[in-house]
């Protein structure tokens, strides 16, 4: 595992405490990782702007989905690293790969959609601690 090759900013751990219900068992760091994965399986591949950034408009569906607001133009730059985040890890554990100027989802990618909600958490988790 290449626990190196992702980047944990603070405003990320900032991020996600504000986002934190501690009322509830719902857990969209998670959810909005699995979306991600999901999304690339449904359409096949997406495009890419570089080597590890997706083009804004995937984002932008991601926001309006879970309503974080992440893509308006001016948070845009600023809070981003939570989508820098699912990418640099979906990369790094080889649950997708680059094809030319597009991302598509890997064997492993799958293998891990079909695993159960509490063992996707744990491969999150493992680069937080």
């Amino acid at each position: 595992m290449g626990l190196q090759q992702v980047r944990v900013d603070t405003e990320l751990f900032q991020w996600l405490n504000k986002q934190t219900d501690l009322t509830s068992y719902q857990v969209d760091l998670i959810d909005g990782f699995i979306f991600m994965l999901k999304k690339i399986n449904q359409h096949g591949s997406i495009r890419m702007v570089n080597e590890k950034e997706l083009h804004p408009r995937f984002w932008k569906c991601h926001d309006r989905t879970f309503g974080y607001g992440l893509m308006s133009p001016k948070k845009k730059q600023k809070v981003a690293h939570l989508y820098q985040f699912y990418v640099d890890v979906a990369f790094t554990e080889g649950l997708v790969k680059r094809e030319n100027d597009r991302i598509v989802i890997t064997e492993k990618g799958l293998f891990y959609l079909g695993k159960n909600v509490d063992e996707q958490l744990d491969l999150l988790f493992t680069y937080f601690w």
